[in-house]
């Protein structure tokens, strides 16, 4: 459930903007990637997660055009479960999680969660998007329209978690009269954990093969 602005809640300093790029916009979908800023006074701090996953599914094509992570190199990467437990204590450590539409985000995440054995996170949220409905009725506000309101509009092309989590954010200060740096890059970084794939078969691909997580 969303919650007041973290900048206006008195005594909360700490919050977390965080973004996912999924297989598709079902209920059933698997998180690809999640990216997550952290902040302390309204202040960026040296804390960043950036991570990519195998999803153990396909995305849909319209996903895959978005966020460019094609079915052959998901599969290896890591699963989930290997980084649940980090993955849980980075998104504890903020007082709020601040999404633009965190109701699909916190879905996926909280599913993950669930299947790899923990019980859902319970940190207090805060929504982009609900907020941009009230402040620009009647118009579009998915994050580009938003951003693009405020003096950032993005160059086309695919969508990055990172790259949306910075704009996430830059967006939510912007509601406190704040101003946001979004980095100016011709290629965003990798997730730390990306794995090389290896070089792509021809025709279709061969069924996924059955994976334990790491060290499992």
């Amino acid at each position: 459930m969303a919650i007041a602005s973290p900048a206006i809640a008195k005594g909360i300093t700490r919050f977390i903007v965080l973004d996912t790029e999924t297989t598709g916009v079902t209920q059933w979908e698997k998180i690809v990637t999640i990216a997550a800023l952290c902040f302390e006074n309204n202040r960026i701090i040296q804390r960043s997660l950036y991570l990519c996953f195998d999803p153990r599914k396909n995305s849909s094509p319209e996903a895959e055009k978005v966020h460019g992570w094609d079915n052959w190199t998901t599969r290896f990467q890591d699963l989930f479960e290997d980084h649940a437990n980090d993955v849980r204590s980075f998104l504890e450590w903020g007082d709020t999680l601040v999404m633009h539409n965190a109701r699909y985000d916190m879905h996926y995440v909280q599913r993950e969660f669930r299947k790899a054995g923990h019980a859902p996170i319970d940190v207090p949220q805060f929504c982009t998007l609900e907020h941009a409905r009230t402040v620009w009725q009647g118009q579009g506000n998915k994050l580009d329209d938003c951003v693009g309101r405020i003096g950032l509009p993005r160059r086309p092309g695919r969508h990055n978690a990172l790259q949306d989590a910075f704009y996430t954010a830059a967006l939510h200060l912007h509601f406190q009269g704040e101003r946001f740096y979004v980095p100016e890059v011709e290629r965003w970084p990798m997730p730390r954990n990306y794995r090389e794939p290896d070089p792509r078969p021809e025709g279709d691909l061969p069924r996924r093969t059955k994976k334990k997580p790491r060290g499992g």
